[in-house]
């Protein structure tokens, strides 16, 4: 059976998050000979609950070393990723993530090989197709998805990423004084985890977008929280020279917060009760004194381009983004 290591580059919507699109991201990555010849790489998908699907790849790097399994819950538009340590050898797979996720599997080989053609790898590939049988658990927090099986389909992880969108996708920022269009921005560190949003509007009529994103750790587990979408041009206004914004979008927001910013200052002020629905976490404040929030003029772009990379722009003469 041949083996690949995926390398995730920029922002990739499966398992290494997202920027605003139809769909949590797309998948950009490179296929490299594996680094060890015992080392494992596989994966399965499970059906959740509320139309989520959940994928999961196990990896491990051989020669006795400790594996890692990846849990991905997602629909259109968000996502929850949970990395995990795990036992994984060619032939089980067993990783204990408490109330979230267990799984305690063994391979069945099918003795046969399968060639596809995925069109973001260049060509045919050839694997081994099998099934893992034993308990796999998958439980959301609060609720938001539940599957459970006893058998799944093996499947290489080079195969779920190249299935999963478009082969690549990107984004791009022109900002200066000149763009009739604004992008605000927020981050906070606030309780041991991090967070950050931005939503971009090109014009006073244009529609917003919108991502935002939640890490945190509970355990030994990692968790990656990611949104984005779009919403109604009220959803954003601002003024003409910065100094003023509101954001009010509809759900999965709630509440509203405003930005206000005198002549000298440095720091604009940001509060609110605006909050957001990210899944498996409701309610996550998005103002306050713990969130930091910038404001500039800027045009936001995106490209389906598999070759694009992520990157942003200053307008030539334009000043260094303002905070």
């Amino acid at each position: 059976m041949r083996r690949h290591l995926i390398t995730c580059l920029g922002l990739v919507g499966l398992i290494c998050g997202a920027f605003p699109g139809s769909a949590v991201g797309g998948a950009s990555f490179r296929v490299d000979a594996t680094f060890s010849p015992d080392a494992v790489e596989a994966g399965f998908k499970l059906r959740g609950s509320n139309g989520y699907t959940i994928s999961a790849v196990a990896y491990s790097g051989g020669s006795g070393e400790k594996g890692t399994i990846e849990f991905t819950a997602s629909q259109r538009g968000e996502s929850a990723s949970y990395r995990a340590p795990a036992s994984v050898t060619a032939d089980a797979i067993q990783a204990d993530l408490g109330d979230i996720a267990k799984v305690d599997v063994i391979r069945r080989p099918s003795g046969r090989e399968k060639t596809v053609h995925p069109k973001c790898l260049g060509g045919a590939q050839t694997y081994e197709p099998g099934t893992y049988e034993g308990v796999i658990e998958f439980n959301g927090e609060e609720g938001y998805t539940r599957a459970r099986e006893s058998r799944v389909a093996e499947l290489p992880a080079w195969l779920m990423f190249s299935s999963h969108g478009s082969c690549g996708s990107g984004y791009g920022e022109v900002s200066g004084p000149g763009e009739p269009g604004a992008r605000l921005r927020g981050i906070s560190f606030a309780d041991g985890r991090s967070l950050s949003f931005q939503v971009n509007k090109n014009g006073p009529r244009a529609r917003t977008v919108f991502t935002a994103s939640l890490k945190e750790r509970l355990g030994g587990i990692r968790i990656d929280r990611t949104l984005g979408g779009q919403a109604p041009p009220s959803a954003f206004r601002f003024s003409k020279h910065l100094r003023i914004a509101t954001l009010s979008p509809p759900a999965p927001f709630s509440g509203s917060a405003s930005l206000n910013r005198s002549k000298n200052s440095f720091s604009p002020i940001w509060a609110g009760d605006l909050a957001l629905d990210f899944p498996g976490r409701t309610a996550v404040s998005l103002a306050g004194g713990d969130v930091h929030a910038s404001l500039v003029h800027a045009r936001f772009t995106r490209s389906n381009n598999p070759d694009a990379e992520i990157g942003f722009q200053l307008r030539a003469g334009a000043p260094v983004a303002q905070t």
